[in-house]
């Protein structure tokens, strides 16, 4: 039988492993952001899986309904596009209400997004409803679906 102190030093690695695993996927999220900012897209195959995905979407917060308006299968698609644009107006992305959900080496988690477009007077806002898997001791994107806000 297991002692009470034995059970309490287990509750306490678990929540120490949950607390150390939110705050790396909050980092990755970060690092996106900031990597889109600085338009360093190179740097994002990094933070997918091998398989990850990314689509974008637009919707609206208050239904379920959306239409899908880009999808890239790999990280490197994704790279791909974003690098044609290099040196254009881009979005300057700013994460809101991160809120992330771990089970073991898998998470998910949810974020708002806005983002002034540089060079211009335009701003989005949409949604982050992400996935993610810890392969060798580091979390990466599994998958991330961005939907903007209509």
């Amino acid at each position: 039988m297991r002692s009470g102190r034995s059970d309490m030093n287990d509750a306490l690695e678990a929540r120490l492993e949950r607390i150390e695993a939110q705050i790396a996927i909050a980092d990755l999220v970060h690092h996106y952001a900031r990597a889109v900012r600085r338009e360093a897209y190179e740097d994002l195959a990094a933070l997918f899986v091998a398989g990850g995905t990314f689509e974008v979407r637009s919707g609206r917060p208050d239904r379920a309904e959306f239409t899908v308006r880009q999808r890239f299968d790999t990280p490197h698609a994704l790279v791909a596009f974003l690098s044609e644009g290099k040196g254009k107006p881009h979005p300057v992305p700013l994460i809101h209400n991160l809120m992330i959900e771990v089970e073991g080496d898998t998470a998910r988690s949810n974020a708002m997004m806005t983002a002034s477009i540089t060079g211009t007077d335009k701003q989005v806002t949409g949604e982050y409803h992400d996935s993610f898997a810890r392969v060798d001791g580091k979390w990466r994107f599994t998958a991330r679906i961005y939907t903007v806000f209509a």
